[in-house]
C-alpha cells in the first residue's frame, strides 16, 4: 500500500494471483493524506477507501484459496493466507 494511492475497484479479477493490481480505472492521488478517501464515484459505501484497501485484498486471497478447495486443506488455505498479513 503506497502513500497517496488509491485503486477505486479491488474485485477479485482486479487482482492477479502475485497480489499486484492490474485494473487502474477509477484510481487516483490523494492530494492531501486521508485514510477514508475514495476515489471511485460510484462507491457510496467506502468499501474501496485507501484505509480498506489491505483487508479487501486479503478478502481477495480469501477467494481464491475458496476457489482451490478441492485440492487445498482449509488449514493450508488459512496457513497460506496469513501469509499476506
Amino acid at each position: 500500500q503506497a502513500v497517496g494511492f488509491c485503486h477505486g475497484v479491488l474485485n477479485t479479477d482486479n487482482m492477479s494471483v502475485a497480489g499486484l493490481t492490474i485494473d487502474y480505472g477509477p484510481c487516483g492521488f490523494m492530494d492531501m493524506f486521508d485514510p477514508e478517501h475514495v476515489c471511485n464515484h460510484s462507491d457510496d459505501s467506502g468499501r474501496y477507501s485507501y484505509a480498506a484497501q489491505p483487508d479487501i485484498c486479503r478478502w481477495n486471497c480469501q477467494k481464491l484459496a475458496e476457489a482451490f478447495a478441492p485440492c487445498l486443506s482449509p488449514v493450508r488455505a488459512e496457513e497460506a493466507a496469513g501469509n499476506f498479513d
